[in-house]
């Protein structure tokens, strides 16, 4: 079974993997935890490019 520090983000490891401030992965993890999974789809779908539909309604 995975130790829980494999599924948790430190600031510091948040920090490399998405490149971004050290300031800012505390902030991201105080706010909003320090699930990895959550962080990872949070940030996943954070400089996404917008999707056909959202350009369509954008645009109206």
């Amino acid at each position: 079974m995975p130790a829980t520090a494999d599924k948790e983000y430190t600031p510091s490891t948040l920090h490399d993997r998405y490149q971004i401030d050290l300031g800012e992965a505390k902030r991201l993890i105080n706010s909003f935890g320090s699930n990895r999974l959550e962080l990872d789809r949070l940030l996943g779908s954070r400089d996404r490019p917008p999707q056909a539909d959202e350009e369509n309604t954008a645009a109206a």
